[in-house]
């Protein structure tokens, strides 16, 4: 799908849900620009066009995002997941196709249950259009196909009537727990739970007994794993020169702009949905340097961020992730990204009071693992904890501390080394492959 088509898209959505005279406040909630009822009433989906020419991609895919979830439309979450290879949600169309087809082995879906009383527990049936013309909803379409006559099977049915593979991250784990609810049936094999874990685990989920029923177990499914919500969006980093300034331009979408220095740092544009490799930092960098003809990219890029880093530690620590991980993973390598501004995760995103410019917050490495798993490295000089004259500062330590705790409880992984532990280069070799090691095993990065 190309820019125009996302833009007529998501017009035609909101000019379909909206009322005209409704249109420029919605508009205005997305950060667009405002209008008058007077445009609107000329042509609700025009409005909305105008208003997102010139967006670019990642803040059109976001936009899309919102409004799927404000309104809960199938039909968008279906256009993006079209446009990403992994697609929107947390629980992956690959994920739910495996979990329908060992469902589908169950032979009764239903379990003890009326089909339709079943559905119902997930879907509002009666609010869902036929796609029969004899019927006014989805409830009477189920009932003539799937009980007066069997003319649809239950694969069609979650597929093509249902969108199973379409549909929120809740709807689908709140239909998957309907599915071994006690009150649909009174006994659940536990090889069928592990059936279902095997393949949840992969996307960071899994069912378990929370609690019980009438002495019944009831299942629920939690997240296993603890990551950051949200995406990173313009990922900031490697300045080379002085500290890029950075602003907020858009209160509303949290969009930036720096606005001082940004020609000495990197900033990647691309859509981060699943972790960073380093390949893919790779080719976004040849992308972006593809006038210089016959340079080994890898090569230009690496040289690029060493350039970022102070002389010593920082620079031994990145060199010596790359001597013993680049050739041992491959294509699977993690990204070791160094000199990161936060400012634009929507998360840790913060304003000085009564300015605009944002408050410093600088990370000496990040990698981006799968299930949002956010990893911060920081490796600590006497700069962390003393002031100019080198002596020792307790309020800049405690800031430190402090800001250490908000990032750890955004979701985010701290994990500090000391200046010392870098006196001794042979130890230093040794200490990032044993710490490499034990970390990509303990995230099951292969």
């Amino acid at each position: 799908m190309n820019h125009i088509e996302l833009v007529q898209h998501i017009a035609s959505f909101l000019a379909s849900e909206v009322k005209s005279y409704d249109i420029p406040d919605i508009c205005s909630s997305y950060g667009l620009d405002d209008g008058e009822e007077s445009e609107a009433f000329a042509g609700k989906s025009k409005y909305v066009e105008r208003r997102l020419r010139g967006k670019d991609q990642l803040f059109l895919i976001d936009l899309a995002k919102r409004v799927a979830k404000d309104y809960n439309s199938v039909d968008l979450n279906r256009m993006l997941n079209t446009i990403s290879p992994r697609g929107i949600f947390n629980i992956t169309q690959i994920t739910r196709k495996n979990i329908v087809k060992e469902i589908l082995s169950l032979g009764y879906i239903e379990g003890d249950m009326n089909l339709i009383d079943f559905l119902k527990r997930t879907w509002d049936l009666d609010s869902m259009p036929s796609t029969d013309s004899r019927f006014f909803n989805a409830t009477g379409d189920i009932t003539q196909h799937m009980i007066a006559n069997d003319d649809w099977s239950f694969q069609e049915l979650f597929e093509d009537v249902l969108e199973i593979y379409n549909i929120t991250d809740e709807k689908f784990i709140r239909f998957t727990e309907q599915i071994v609810h006690p009150r649909v049936r009174s006994e659940v094999d536990p090889q069928f739970i592990e059936k279902l874990n095997y393949h949840l685990v992969k996307d960071g989920y899994k069912m378990q007994v929370t609690s019980q029923i009438s002495g019944y177990p009831l299942y629920t499914i939690i997240k296993t794993t603890k990551g950051v919500k949200g995406e990173f969006k313009n990922l900031i980093f490697a300045a080379d020169g002085p500290k890029p300034e950075i602003v907020i331009s858009d209160s509303i979408n949290n969009e930036i702009a720096i606005v001082k220095n940004q020609e000495f740092c990197l900033v990647y544009d691309l859509p981060i949905l699943e972790g960073l490799l380093w390949r893919e930092l790779v080719t976004w960098w040849g992308d972006k340097q593809s006038e210089e003809e016959g340079i080994n990219v890898e090569r230009a890029m690496y040289k690029r961020l060493i350039r970022s880093l102070d002389k010593g530690p920082e620079r031994n620590f990145f060199k010596f992730y790359f001597k013993h991980f680049r050739e041992r993973m491959g294509n699977s390598l993690p990204a070791l990204i160094p000199q990161v501004y936060l400012h634009y995760d929507p998360y840790v995103t913060k304003i000085v009071p009564n300015e605009t410019r944002l408050v410093r917050q600088r990370m000496d490495f990040l990698l981006l693992l799968p299930n949002n798993v956010r990893i911060v490295i920081e490796i600590d000089g006497k700069q962390h904890y003393s002031s100019e004259d080198n002596k020792p500062n307790p309020k800049k330590y405690a800031e430190m501390m402090k800001a250490d705790r908000d990032l750890r409880l955004l979701g985010y992984e701290v994990f500090r080394f000391g200046g010392f532990e870098f006196i001794n280069e042979n130890s230093v070799d040794k200490m990032v492959l044993d710490f490499f090691s034990k970390l990509f095993l303990r995230y099951e990065i292969n």
